[in-house]
């Protein structure tokens, strides 16, 4: 552990990259990897705090622009970049009206409580089994004012996914369970899923072949549409968000919005036949 910290404040070590390391360093006391942050990228972090005191942890842009976060928001996330690849079709599900939304893997609510608000008439079933993240979830519930409509609950196995599901129709699922959504979107464990729209983030063949099973299982009921990641640039930032920083430090800003993502990754979204 002495030995990482060194090669990562020398810089002969990339850090929040992926692999072992990432790993090593999420590992170490959160005051450490402050310090170590401060240390490797005083401008990025410098640039960080003027962000979140400029928004006052608020969504910059973006679909969700507005949605208040909670915690130590990711730099992405309260720029309104978060998984910008998705940010046109969050908008076209959400003209869509789904009157049922199932996110399984909510964390905090980004995508929860962000489709509660571009959806007032949708009732969202959010599944989180992080115990740790249930508190966070639940204060920003409270904070953005949609504790009617949105329900948590804790890890989703086959049955209370199904349960969730009821018949599929009018169902958006929005999934990302880093690996686990293989076993859990099997239509010959949960047959509502041939019924309902489903968002699933695939990761790499290398670690799980999501990408390969969604589409094999999906294809005979469903339109496949593969969303792919792109490189993030200062572009994708709407004119005049977080000004004066943005033209002050643009390079810095832009290091903040990458999100690190090891390739390959997609998303796909699988929209029943009917519901074309």
């Amino acid at each position: 552990m002495v030995r990482l910290l060194w090669e990562m404040i020398t810089g002969r070590r990339p850090i929040e990259h992926g692999g072992a390391w990432l790993r090593a360093f999420i590992g170490l006391p959160a005051p450490l990897r402050d310090l170590t942050r401060w240390v490797l990228r005083p401008k990025r972090r410098f640039l960080y705090g003027r962000l979140r005191a400029l928004s006052r942890d608020t969504v910059m842009s973006g679909p969700f622009a507005g949605m208040r976060l909670m915690g130590h928001p990711a730099p992405p996330e309260l720029l309104g970049t978060y998984e910008h690849e998705l940010s046109a079709l969050v908008l076209e599900l959400a003209a869509r009206a789904y009157p049922t939304i199932v996110n399984v893997g909510a964390r905090y609510g980004y995508y929860a409580i962000g489709m509660a608000r571009l959806m007032p008439q949708a009732t969202v079933l959010a599944f989180e089994g992080d115990t740790e993240a249930h508190g966070m979830f639940a204060a920003a519930v409270a904070a953005n004012g949609v504790g009617d409509r949105v329900h948590a609950g804790g890890f989703a196995d086959a049955p209370v996914f199904a349960d969730a599901l009821g018949s599929g129709d009018g169902v958006l699922v929005v999934c990302d369970i880093d690996g686990g959504e293989v076993p859990l979107l099997d239509p010959a464990q949960v047959p509502a899923l041939t019924r309902a729209t489903i968002l699933v983030e695939c990761h790499g063949p290398m670690e799980h072949p999501t990408e390969a099973v969604m589409v094999m299982r999906f294809l005979p009921t469903h339109v496949v549409r593969r969303i792919a990641t792109e490189d993030r640039v200062l572009a994708h930032l709407p004119a005049g968000v977080a000004e004066p920083w943005r033209s002050r430090m643009p390079r810095t800003l832009e290091a903040l919005m990458q999100e690190h993502r090891t390739p390959p990754q997609s998303w796909l979204l699988l929209t029943p036949v009917d519901r074309r």
